[in-house]
């Protein structure tokens, strides 16, 4: 006997997909209330390195670190932005480390350059601490987004905007680069000189006079650490060709290579290209790219393999292949 229901009485119950393990242990990280360093340290005028001494050191004297460096156009932006996920990091093990550089103000004479010089002062004097905080030297991520990626990027790539008195026998070459909408391409065009401005911006050429010096794939070498990029496919900012590049030389280079996107989205991976900065702080977009980064940070023995997933961190990137 077959049964009949009308139509209109036909009713589908979905189940909002559940939260994986991963997303669940980030969120209760996140909202476990505001995030302090465990000490400022203050290394020079006008820059500073937060530390965040890990909960249970991974390798008791010899930890892998991590440096986090914030974006904003080189002119914005504050490392108290990445304090969660510095947290989170600490939580897990690993001796973290973010750091406040002057911000460029073409009023006061302070170049998108000092922010450089700034950032490889940072990284020399992590790594010339290593002893003191119990780290590796040589097992040192980089991470950094937009502006910061620039950074972070160019701590492998470009020789040159050197602090006078920085110890230059200190390398500031990453073990390991972690990026997402990196400032890569400085060339005419480029971010900072001449890319196409967003509504209502005037065109910017802050760095049109020393950008061979100053862009990072244009000073690629055959020394690159393994990295892994996060971007929107429709980035304003950020062409999809120099990070191509980057690729190919950090393979070239012996290294692993990780290209993750969002597919049509922009700057900040939202639609219309900016940051969601009315939103929650841990967006879908930011789950994913911090299990990516905690997958890649795990593949490379900084940390222990992330907790189960569910659909929440596989569903809005794919693979971006470099052939």
């Amino acid at each position: 006997m077959c049964l009949r229901f009308p139509a209109a009485l036909l009713v589908i119950f979905v189940l909002p997909a559940a939260a994986g393990d991963f997303e669940t242990a980030l969120r209760s990280s996140y909202n476990a209330g505001t995030p302090t360093p465990t000490e400022i340290f203050k290394i020079r005028d006008r820059v500073e390195v937060h530390y965040f001494a890990p909960a249970l050191s991974r390798k008791e004297g010899n930890n892998p670190a991590f440096l986090f460096i914030h974006g904003g156009g080189w002119r914005s932006g504050k490392p108290d932005g990445s304090y969660r996920w510095c947290r989170y990091l600490s939580e897990h093990g690993v001796s973290v480390f973010t750091i406040r550089y002057q911000l460029a103000n073409e009023n006061l004479g302070i170049s998108p350059t000092e922010c450089l010089k700034d950032a490889k002062t940072a990284m020399r004097w992590v790594r010339a601490n290593a002893k003191r905080f119990g780290i590796n030297p040589r097992q040192i991520a980089v991470s950094g987004h937009s502006a910061g990626g620039h950074l972070a990027a160019a701590l492998a790539t470009i020789d040159g905007y050197n602090h006078p008195a920085d110890d230059l026998s200190v390398s500031t070459r990453p073990d390991l680069l972690l990026l997402v909408s990196p400032v890569m391409d400085n060339s005419p065009g480029g971010f900072g000189n001449g890319h196409a401005a967003e509504d209502g911006e005037a065109a910017d050429f802050r760095v049109s006079e020393y950008w061979e010096a100053f862009s990072p794939v244009n000073n690629l070498n055959d020394t690159l650490p393994s990295a892994i990029v996060l971007m929107g496919t429709s980035d304003p900012l950020i062409r999809m060709a120099p990070v191509k590049l980057f690729g190919l030389a950090v393979e070239k280079s012996g290294g692993d290579f990780e290209w993750w996107v969002f597919p049509g989205k922009g700057h900040g991976l939202t639609r219309a290209g900016s940051f969601p900065r009315t939103q929650s702080y841990l967006t879908p977009e930011l789950t994913h790219i911090y299990y990516a980064f905690h997958r890649f940070l795990a593949k490379h023995h900084f940390i222990d393999a992330p907790a189960s997933a569910g659909d929440e961190v596989r569903t809005l990137t794919r693979p971006e292949p470099l052939r």
